[in-house]
């Protein structure tokens, strides 16, 4: 309990604060332990910001599963709805430096499972492209898309969910449209060489 605690009292000060840096003192205080206390549980600063990620990511923002691509704007759209409920921590862990420290775990997880979901629609394209591909998926299904659109352009989550539901649907599309084009030249290539085989063991 007194793990959990610490926890909590580290994420309610980086949502209050949303500073770059967060005090352990400042931690201490607010879970009413000795700070030697937190030092006991988590042996290291980054094993308190991992537990943290995890902390958030179970408990406030749960993120969501999914095995299709074509799931991420529904997901997304409900996810700007949870930053709506804590928007002073969606930001921090968007902006700050201890915020991003924070989120690095469960990033290198979602990240993973957009590499997963997008494999089947990238089976012919080069690797560049199949690259290119994921990063755009993950990196539009992100808290940053959300701060972003909302700080520099002053949208509300429901036109953000609305422009990234846009992008994600035309990347696929896209996506779809040229994979296809290269399992057509691949299958073209593929026949040219067997014609050509087939030619040179035929008697002259």
């Amino acid at each position: 309990m007194t793990r959990q605690r610490i926890v909590a009292a580290f994420v309610e000060t980086l949502e209050d604060e949303a500073a770059d840096d967060i005090s352990m003192a400042a931690v201490a205080k607010r879970a009413k332990v000795a700070e030697r206390t937190i030092y006991r549980h988590f042996k290291t600063r980054a094993e308190l910001f991992a537990a943290a990620g995890e902390w958030i990511e179970n408990n406030v923002f749960s993120y969501i599963p999914f095995t299709s691509p074509d799931e991420l704007p529904d997901i997304f759209r409900k996810l700007c709805k949870r930053f709506d409920r804590h928007p002073h921590l969606a930001r921090a862990i968007a902006m700050t430096r201890a915020g991003r420290r924070v989120r690095a775990g469960f990033r290198r997880h979602l990240i993973e499972q957009h590499r997963k979901a997008m494999a089947p629609l990238v089976l012919h394209l080069p690797a560049k492209e199949v690259r290119q591909a994921e990063a755009l998926a993950s990196y539009l299904n992100n808290v940053l898309a959300w701060n972003a659109m909302r700080e520099d352009f002053g949208m509300s989550s429901t036109d953000v969910a609305d422009a990234i539901e846009w992008a994600l649907t035309t990347l696929l599309k896209d996506v779809r449209q040229r994979d296809a084009a290269a399992a057509a030249r691949t299958g073209k290539a593929g026949k040219s060489s067997r014609k050509r085989a087939t030619a040179a063991k035929e008697p002259a």
